[in-house]
């Protein structure tokens, strides 16, 4: 029997146990008299109404006298000696709303919640290091996660139970564990009857997890292959041929960009099949439900293997990944509904989450615009279709957002528009030309977005977090490389620049949490660093600006130094987290994408592009330390949630590609030359710009200075690449450099498989 499986069967026991501990009405004690522990007035009330998460503060006036995470928190569950109640969600999640408004508003709850628990409120957005940490002993100790996430845990903040939503009482004949107030009165219960036995075999738990958790580095990285190949592997028999991405099944699903990112990138290196699986996910997502099909921007995830109905909030992170998948994809293809999809997605972002204040992003959206509601702003019946267009174009339109046969419909019974079909096959179904049936359908979406904006709309949460910016930075960048537009660019630098000027602590890492009227506030954890120095090295890239690689290498060293574990892996917490009142489970898996792209895979992505950039070799082999116990730690379970790491394996085995431009900044050709590199795609590609005035003292990979000193007598602005242990010939044209950019290549091992005429094999690897 496993390691997992027999924590999970302990956790089973242990459940059954609670359940046949008497309810405290069949275990009175004599007296009468009632315990400290009971007294309702024993919990601060009104304790969230100060909370920087709107989320919190909506809930800080209910029955419930919700406590913050706080180690003053803990310690009052500690001194009245009751376990603890941690409801883990967010203000755009649904069924967060509606556990809020029937389970939390029952009056027998609330009493005992106030009475026997110390009840705490988590906003996994504001504290994703608490998310992560209860998400993954819940997954390890019964299976569960999601959110609301649900959790019982022992006065120091050991996990007992977790479960998702939980009704108020369970249906006849169903089981104790499934509804709350059950599982309330037989966990209080279990502690008034003996809390040292509780606290014991939580404990016990909690050392399984712990071990279970803990990797162990292998003693080489020769393992690394395999894992990259096996993870390729999982791709290929988990695409779903019917509908794109991967993963089958009857739903819910999810996007997995990253996954998508690596199969565009393993098929770059012409592997067609990789590359025909990410472009036919990427058309036939954008086509789905899951899209919206009026407004842009991608909803949550769907609920439906088909990427029919979404659940309808709109997360900024989603739409961030998006924008980076697409715009490599068609930097790849120059497909133009690409770029309509691109376009899209930023019109989306630019109305709805763009502070016109600061110029940083806003976390996301809800999906429901009022109590109750499940999607009614986004989806449609065919009579107000009908009402609102003429009837050839509400024909038009009908067909043309599938709202004919078969239609995708929300828990609402209205229509959510998709396209189901494409303008040639539009043009069949009405039996008109297909530019006809084309501006027949143009011609239905604007009046129709215009009556949708005169619904009231979601809630836009304004929280700024300094995770989500950074990947918006990263998105908004690879539009702009991709596309040539440089207002996204302008608007990437700008919110960086905010995120630099204001979310800053005194120890120079970054805040989480920025609110307005309240400034930064929160500690950052690791996701924040990583996805902020992955987008300040992009932002170099794109820019020139030396500031932004001083920044970057200036957070690199406390990534290094403050942000990883006993086993040297990049923890999700903070440099100075209250992780003690976390029980002793351990940290987070963090190889897997989750649903932001995993930091392990991240952070040495960052590190191994420092390195190239700097050719600092530390950061090398950090990155190199971080990948080590990959192989280890995921095991025999490679799949396409795998996707940032297969990633890193992938740029790493393929070596990378150092574009070395050299030339003066200010000239038009340099600067063409620079264009050229950021528009073509390229797996793992890294941009080095290197004035001729500066050359000498300018820190440069040793196959990169081997070509600039054999081409250092020509005068005009030069460019080559170099992977692996060869490099290109100098390109002196535009042309030239996207032909080698496409063309080069190397083995597993760094040598030259298709060098272009010209080109040389270098005599050291580049770090």
């Amino acid at each position: 029997m496993s390691l997992s499986t027999r924590i999970r069967l302990a956790a089973a026991i242990f459940i059954g146990l609670l359940v046949f501990f008497p309810t405290p009405a069949r275990a009175a004690h004599a007296g009468g008299s009632r315990k400290a522990s009971d007294r309702v007035d024993a919990l601060p009330t009104g304790a969230l109404n100060t909370s920087p998460s709107p989320y919190l503060r909506e809930a800080a006036g209910g029955p419930i006298h919700w406590q913050p995470w706080a180690e003053t928190t803990v310690a009052l569950a500690r001194r009245l000696k009751r376990p603890l109640l941690i409801d883990i969600g967010a203000g755009w999640c649904h069924w967060c709303h509606v556990m809020d408004a029937t389970t939390y508003a029952d009056p027998q709850i609330a009493a005992k919640l106030n009475s026997s628990f110390v009840p705490i409120k988590v906003d996994m957005d504001a504290r994703p290091d608490i998310d992560s940490f209860y998400q993954n002993a819940a997954a390890r100790l019964t299976g569960a996660g999601g959110w609301p996430l649900t959790c019982f845990a022992t006065p120091s903040g050991t996990l007992l139970y977790a479960a998702g939503y939980l009704p108020p009482r369970p249906e006849p004949n169903g089981e104790p564990t499934s509804a709350m107030l059950p599982l309330l009165e037989r966990i209080a219960s279990a502690f008034e009857k003996d809390p040292a036995a509780v606290e014991r075999q939580a404990a016990a738990l909690a050392k399984r997890i712990a071990q279970q958790s803990s990797p162990a580095v292998p003693s080489g990285g020769s393992d690394q292959a395999t894992l990259r190949r096996e993870i390729l592997a999982a791709l290929a028999t988990s695409y779903d041929e019917t509908s794109g991405g991967f993963g089958r099944g009857s739903g819910p699903r999810f996007y997995d960009f990253p996954a998508i990112r690596l199969a565009l990138a393993y098929g770059f290196f012409q592997h067609d099949s990789y590359r025909r699986m990410a472009l036919e996910s990427l058309d036939k997502i954008a086509r789905g439900g899951v899209f919206d099909q009026l407004g842009g921007g991608f909803h949550r995830y769907s609920t439906d293997q088909a990427w029919r109905v979404p659940h309808f909030e709109k997360m900024a992170y989603d739409q961030a990944m998006a924008l980076r998948t697409y715009s490599e994809a068609y930097q790849l293809t120059g497909d133009p509904a690409l770029l309509v999809t691109i376009a899209a997605i930023r019109s989306y972002v630019n109305q709805a989450l763009l502070d016109p204040v600061t110029h940083a992003f806003f976390a996301d959206q809800d999906a429901d615009s009022f109590k109750g509601d499940d999607g009614s702003y986004y989806t449609w019946t065919i009579a107000e279709v009908k009402k609102i267009l003429p009837p050839d174009v509400a024909r038009a339109g009908i067909i043309f957002y599938g709202m004919g046969d078969a239609p995708a419909l929300a828990p609402n019974g209205r229509n959510v528009l998709r396209r189901p079909f494409t303008d040639e096959q539009l043009s069949k179904q009405m039996g008109i030309w297909s530019a006809a049936a084309k501006r027949l359908q143009t011609r239905a979406k604007l009046p129709l977005l215009a009556v949708r904006e005169q619904r009231p709309a979601p809630p836009v949460d304004r929280s700024i977090m300094t995770d989500r910016n950074a990947l918006m930075i990263s998105g908004y960048l690879a539009a702009s490389s991709a596309t040539g537009d440089r207002i996204s660019r302008q608007a990437a630098l700008v919110t960086l620049d905010f995120i630099l000027a204001n979310l800053r602590t005194p120890k120079g890492d970054f805040f989480h949490l920025w609110v307005d009227g309240q400034g930064a506030s929160v500690p950052g954890i690791a996701a924040d660093q990583v996805y902020l120095q992955n987008a300040l090295l992009e932002a170099y890239q794109a820019s020139g600006n030396e500031k932004y690689l001083k920044e970057a290498r200036s957070l690199a060293d406390i990534i290094i130094s403050h942000y990883r574990d006993h086993a040297g892996l990049i923890a999700n917490r903070s440099s100075s987290s209250d992780q003690g009142a976390l029980g002793g489970m351990g940290g987070p898996q963090v190889m897997y994408d989750q649903p932001m792209p995993s930091m392990q895979a991240e952070a040495a992505h960052a590190l191994r592009t420092l390195s190239k950039i700097t050719s600092d070799p530390r950061y090398s082999k950090a990155a190199e330390a971080l990948l080590a116990p990959a192989p280890h730690m995921v095991g025999l379970a490679a799949d396409a949630t795998l996707g940032s790491l297969g990633l890193a394996l992938e740029e790493q085995a393929d070596g990378g590609a150092t574009v070395a431009i050299v030339g003066s900044s200010d000239d038009p050709r340099t600067q063409s030359l620079v264009a050229m590199a950021l528009n073509t795609f390229r797996p793992g590609k890294v941009i080095i710009r290197i004035d001729p005035s500066k050359a000498k003292h300018t820190a440069m990979p040793a196959a990169v200075r081997a070509m600039y000193e054999a081409a250092a007598d020509r005068k005009e602005p030069l460019a080559f690449v170099c992977a692996g242990t060869a490099c290109s010939k100098p390109s002196t044209t535009t042309n030239e450099l996207r032909s080698v950019l496409s063309d080069f290549q190397v083995d597993e091992i760094g040598r030259s498989l298709a060098i272009p005429s010209g080109s040389t094999q270098a005599a050291t690897n580049s770090p």
